[in-house]
């Protein structure tokens, strides 16, 4: 009786791994799919793109995601970065730092060395890498010009990081630690100025501002205000980055834009070992981009099953379009995926109690 148990005890967890997510929307966000490109663009009309002295500068940029690009002004005057800096009026040499959305901030300074650092990273931006594998998120907020504002704020940010550290245990996969949250003023303005112009910061605002990170840099959604802070956005916003990767969100919710992020390969094995796999592996890679194509994506509507409420994304996101509505149901999934899952789980299940049914009769009658 003892293979007996050991049969039925491979087949039920073979169960379980056939029908059960091995993601979650946070393990997706550490991959490199639909990852957004930085360009840093250096536009002279005396600089050679073959010199070497360009090469160890191309080899870095594997560990993040910035791109270096050697322009001349009048070769490359076709070229639409070179034609964003003429309509801009800028003088050349220049060096240009270009977001995936195109917006555009220029350097100061003229040493190369000195601008790609700042171009890659910063004091918060290694603190935001050095944790991102162990915390299950990242609440970064910007204050703004008022002091008691800034409290009360600051407060509802720890109370709504609390919240979901209390959900966790239910949530799909268990992370080493809850969010974290960190603020900026405008004291960091100057030493974190690429930071905050990829999160779309120039100045500072007279309210504070909110950014949920997650994964490898991503934003999920876009700037909480003060008002939707309070409201409460920050808990369904950080609720989903522990939904299963099935949960019927959006793609372009499951994989947020990023900022520019240094991460190396220690921060991948450190990374590897704790979630249990190589999110840069290609066949990790497939397996995530074979779930985020599935057709259900496309209408923004599924299933987060560890909340206790309704959670109508419309309205978090603000969105008005119909076709953007997406509303999570935070019960028992009822999608027409889950029930046809069900029953194909309850009929392989019946398969499996019949075979071992006979099984046990034919162990039963040779003894």
């Amino acid at each position: 009786m003892t293979k007996f148990r050991l049969i039925v005890f491979l087949l039920a967890v073979q169960g379980m791994d056939l029908f059960a997510c091995r993601f979650t929307v946070r393990d997706i966000g550490f991959s490199i799919l639909s990852q957004d490109l930085y360009t840093l663009a250096v536009i002279d009309g005396h600089a050679n793109p073959e010199d070497v002295f360009w090469d160890s500068y191309h080899r870095q940029n594997k560990d993040c995601n910035i791109r270096l690009e050697i322009l001349n002004p009048e070769k490359d005057d076709e070229h639409p970065i070179v034609i964003s800096a003429k309509e801009q009026g800028l003088s050349f040499p220049a060096t240009l730092f270009v977001a995936p959305d195109r917006r555009i901030f220029v350097f100061q300074e003229s040493d190369f060395e000195s601008i790609y650092s700042k171009a890659k990273d910063s004091f918060l931006r290694e603190k935001m890498r050095t944790e991102y594998p162990d915390v299950f998120a990242q609440v970064f907020w910007v204050k703004g010009k008022h002091a008691e504002q800034n409290r009360r704020f600051s407060s509802k940010v720890l109370e709504e990081c609390r919240a979901i550290e209390n959900i966790m245990p239910s949530m799909p996969k268990m992370v080493k630690q809850g969010p974290v949250a960190f603020g900026a003023g405008e004291e960091d303005f100057e030493k974190e100025k690429v930071l905050l112009w990829s999160l779309g910061i120039e100045s500072m605002a007279d309210e504070p501002l909110a950014f949920v990170l997650y994964g490898r840099g991503r934003i999920m959604g876009e700037a909480l205000s003060y008002e939707q802070v309070m409201d409460g956005a920050l808990y369904r916003y950080m609720s989903m980055i522990g939904a299963d990767c099935e949960c019927g969100l959006d793609r372009k919710w499951m994989l947020g834009h990023q900022i520019p992020l240094y991460w190396s390969a220690d921060t991948r094995q450190h990374l590897a070992n704790l979630v249990g796999f190589d999110v840069d592996n290609p066949m990790i890679l497939a397996e995530m981009s074979r779930i985020l194509a599935k057709e259900k994506l496309s209408d923004a509507s599924g299933s987060v099953a560890f909340a206790p409420e309704s959670i109508d994304l419309e309205e978090v996101f603000g969105n008005s379009s119909s076709k953007e509505r997406m509303e999570v149901q935070l019960q028992t999934p009822v999608s027409k995926e889950n029930k046809a899952g069900m029953v194909l789980l309850f009929s392989l299940l019946g398969m499996v109690v019949l075979v071992l049914a006979g099984a046990a009769v034919v162990l039963y009658k040779k003894r």
